[in-house]
Protein backbone atom coordinates (compact mmCIF):
# COMPACT_ATOMS: atom_id res chain seq x y z
CA UNK A 1 0.00 0.00 0.00
CA UNK A 2 1.44 3.14 -1.09
CA UNK A 3 2.36 6.01 1.18
CA UNK A 4 -0.31 8.92 0.85
CA UNK A 5 2.27 11.19 0.75
CA UNK A 6 4.11 9.57 -2.04
CA UNK A 7 4.53 11.17 -5.19
CA UNK A 8 4.06 14.31 -3.72
CA UNK A 9 7.37 16.86 -3.75
CA UNK A 10 7.81 19.94 -2.14
CA UNK A 11 6.48 23.01 -4.01
CA UNK A 12 8.51 26.09 -4.49
CA UNK A 13 9.84 27.91 -1.10
CA UNK A 14 8.09 31.75 -0.94
CA UNK A 15 10.78 34.29 -1.27
CA UNK A 16 9.59 35.62 2.11
CA UNK A 17 10.26 32.16 3.51
CA UNK A 18 13.42 31.99 1.72
CA UNK A 19 14.67 35.44 3.30
CA UNK A 20 13.84 34.47 6.54
CA UNK A 21 16.16 30.82 6.64
CA UNK A 22 19.39 32.85 6.80
CA UNK A 23 18.17 34.90 9.66
CA UNK A 24 16.71 31.94 11.58
CA UNK A 25 19.91 29.78 10.94
CA UNK A 26 21.88 32.65 12.63
CA UNK A 27 19.78 32.61 15.65
CA UNK A 28 20.07 29.07 16.07
CA UNK A 29 23.61 28.73 16.02
CA UNK A 30 23.57 32.21 18.68
CA UNK A 31 21.28 30.29 20.62
CA UNK A 32 23.27 27.14 20.57
CA UNK A 33 26.80 28.65 21.57
CA UNK A 34 25.12 30.58 24.17
CA UNK A 35 23.52 27.76 26.18
CA UNK A 36 26.44 26.20 27.25
CA UNK A 37 28.00 28.94 28.53
CA UNK A 38 24.91 29.75 30.36
CA UNK A 39 25.22 26.05 32.15
CA UNK A 40 29.00 26.20 32.91
CA UNK A 41 29.81 25.25 36.11
CA UNK A 42 31.31 28.73 38.32
CA UNK A 43 34.98 28.54 38.33
CA UNK A 44 36.70 27.75 42.01
CA UNK A 45 40.45 27.54 41.16
CA UNK A 46 42.43 29.73 42.87
CA UNK A 47 39.71 29.23 45.89
CA UNK A 48 41.54 30.01 49.43
CA UNK A 49 39.65 27.40 51.40
CA UNK A 50 41.65 28.42 54.79
CA UNK A 51 40.46 31.90 54.67
CA UNK A 52 36.91 30.32 54.33
CA UNK A 53 37.40 27.89 56.85
CA UNK A 54 39.19 30.72 59.31
CA UNK A 55 35.83 32.51 58.51
CA UNK A 56 33.29 29.52 59.47
CA UNK A 57 34.88 27.88 61.77
CA UNK A 58 37.88 29.96 63.07
CA UNK A 59 39.95 27.44 60.62
CA UNK A 60 38.99 24.13 63.42
CA UNK A 61 38.33 21.47 60.42
CA UNK A 62 37.35 18.70 63.22
CA UNK A 63 34.47 21.56 65.10
CA UNK A 64 31.17 19.77 65.75
CA UNK A 65 29.62 22.88 68.11
CA UNK A 66 26.02 20.80 67.17
CA UNK A 67 24.81 23.76 65.34
CA UNK A 68 24.22 21.12 62.12
CA UNK A 69 27.04 22.24 60.36
CA UNK A 70 30.75 20.16 60.46
CA UNK A 71 34.30 20.35 60.33
CA UNK A 72 36.54 23.81 58.69
CA UNK A 73 33.78 24.44 56.27
CA UNK A 74 30.42 23.78 57.96
CA UNK A 75 28.62 21.40 55.91
CA UNK A 76 25.78 19.71 56.30
CA UNK A 77 25.75 16.39 56.68
CA UNK A 78 22.67 16.03 53.96
CA UNK A 79 25.31 17.88 51.64
CA UNK A 80 28.16 16.26 52.69
CA UNK A 81 26.91 13.11 51.49
CA UNK A 82 25.33 14.47 48.22
CA UNK A 83 28.95 15.53 47.05
CA UNK A 84 30.73 11.88 47.90
CA UNK A 85 31.62 12.80 51.42
CA UNK A 86 30.67 9.27 52.82
CA UNK A 87 33.46 8.25 51.22
CA UNK A 88 36.08 9.87 53.41
CA UNK A 89 33.96 9.91 56.57
CA UNK A 90 30.37 9.92 58.12
CA UNK A 91 30.29 13.73 58.81
CA UNK A 92 32.83 16.39 57.54
CA UNK A 93 34.54 17.03 61.02
CA UNK A 94 35.41 13.35 60.90
CA UNK A 95 37.45 13.66 57.88
CA UNK A 96 40.54 15.57 56.93
CA UNK A 97 41.37 19.02 55.61
CA UNK A 98 42.26 17.83 52.60
CA UNK A 99 39.20 15.84 51.99
CA UNK A 100 37.11 18.61 53.53
CA UNK A 101 38.44 20.77 50.62
CA UNK A 102 37.74 18.12 48.07
CA UNK A 103 34.05 17.86 48.93
CA UNK A 104 34.07 21.88 48.91
CA UNK A 105 35.73 22.15 45.31
CA UNK A 106 32.72 19.90 44.27
CA UNK A 107 30.43 22.01 45.87
CA UNK A 108 31.48 24.97 44.85
CA UNK A 109 31.92 23.41 40.40
CA UNK A 110 28.26 23.25 41.28
CA UNK A 111 27.11 26.01 43.19
CA UNK A 112 29.72 28.61 43.28
CA UNK A 113 30.46 30.18 46.90
CA UNK A 114 26.99 30.66 47.93
CA UNK A 115 26.77 27.72 50.04
CA UNK A 116 28.93 29.91 52.21
CA UNK A 117 27.12 33.34 52.26
CA UNK A 118 29.30 35.22 55.07
CA UNK A 119 32.47 33.78 54.63
CA UNK A 120 32.78 32.98 50.46
CA UNK A 121 34.18 36.32 49.31
CA UNK A 122 37.02 36.20 51.49
CA UNK A 123 38.61 32.77 49.73
CA UNK A 124 37.43 33.92 46.55
CA UNK A 125 40.22 34.05 44.30
CA UNK A 126 41.93 37.07 44.22
CA UNK A 127 41.08 38.54 41.05
CA UNK A 128 37.06 37.66 41.86
CA UNK A 129 37.78 39.55 45.25
CA UNK A 130 39.23 42.90 42.92
CA UNK A 131 36.10 42.71 40.58
CA UNK A 132 33.22 45.38 41.81
CA UNK A 133 30.19 43.25 42.39
CA UNK A 134 27.54 42.95 39.47
CA UNK A 135 24.93 43.41 41.68
CA UNK A 136 25.19 43.71 45.29
CA UNK A 137 22.69 42.77 48.12
CA UNK A 138 21.25 45.27 50.27
CA UNK A 139 22.58 43.67 53.19
CA UNK A 140 25.87 43.89 52.18
CA UNK A 141 26.37 47.56 51.75
CA UNK A 142 24.74 47.67 55.53
CA UNK A 143 27.64 48.86 58.04
CA UNK A 144 28.77 46.35 60.01
CA UNK A 145 25.83 44.85 62.52
CA UNK A 146 26.28 45.44 66.31
CA UNK A 147 24.32 43.91 69.32
CA UNK A 148 21.78 46.33 71.02
CA UNK A 149 23.48 47.26 74.18
CA UNK A 150 21.59 45.04 76.49
CA UNK A 151 22.90 41.59 74.60
CA UNK A 152 20.75 41.29 71.96
CA UNK A 153 20.89 40.96 67.98
CA UNK A 154 18.01 41.15 65.13
CA UNK A 155 18.59 38.53 62.90
CA UNK A 156 19.60 39.90 59.38
CA UNK A 157 18.97 38.41 56.42
CA UNK A 158 21.56 36.19 55.11
CA UNK A 159 22.54 35.71 59.28
CA UNK A 160 23.71 32.19 60.61
CA UNK A 161 23.80 31.37 64.27
CA UNK A 162 27.56 30.69 64.17
CA UNK A 163 28.73 33.91 62.25
CA UNK A 164 26.20 35.61 65.05
CA UNK A 165 27.98 33.98 67.80
CA UNK A 166 31.48 34.93 66.09
CA UNK A 167 30.47 38.48 65.50
CA UNK A 168 29.10 38.87 68.97
CA UNK A 169 32.18 37.05 70.44
CA UNK A 170 29.78 35.24 72.69
CA UNK A 171 31.70 32.97 75.45
CA UNK A 172 30.89 28.87 74.03
CA UNK A 173 29.91 30.08 70.96
CA UNK A 174 27.33 28.91 68.42
CA UNK A 175 25.97 26.15 71.12
CA UNK A 176 25.90 28.93 73.74
CA UNK A 177 23.42 31.25 71.58
CA UNK A 178 21.56 28.45 70.75
CA UNK A 179 21.26 27.08 74.44
CA UNK A 180 20.17 30.98 75.15
CA UNK A 181 17.65 30.86 72.37
CA UNK A 182 15.98 27.46 72.35
CA UNK A 183 12.66 28.96 73.16
CA UNK A 184 12.96 30.86 70.50
CA UNK A 185 14.82 28.55 67.89
CA UNK A 186 12.04 25.32 68.03
CA UNK A 187 12.77 24.10 64.92
CA UNK A 188 16.83 23.94 65.62
CA UNK A 189 19.70 26.19 65.27
CA UNK A 190 19.26 26.28 61.16
CA UNK A 191 15.75 27.66 61.47
CA UNK A 192 16.43 32.07 62.02
CA UNK A 193 14.78 33.70 60.57
CA UNK A 194 15.19 37.76 59.67
CA UNK A 195 13.14 39.64 62.70
CA UNK A 196 14.01 37.40 65.36
CA UNK A 197 15.31 38.93 68.31
CA UNK A 198 18.18 36.78 69.90
CA UNK A 199 19.65 36.94 73.01
CA UNK A 200 23.70 37.27 73.25
CA UNK A 201 24.27 36.29 77.16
Amino acid sequence: MSSPLAGRTAGPIPPTVRALVPLLLLLGAAVSTAAPAAAAPPPTSGTDWDQIAACESSGDWHTNTGNGYHGGLQIAPSTWRAYGGSRYAARADLASRAEQIAIGERIAQDRGLAPWPNCGDQGAPSSDRALPRRSPAPHRATPRRTAAPHGTYTVRHGDCLSAIARRADTTGGTRTLYTLNKERLPHGPDEIVPGQRLRLR
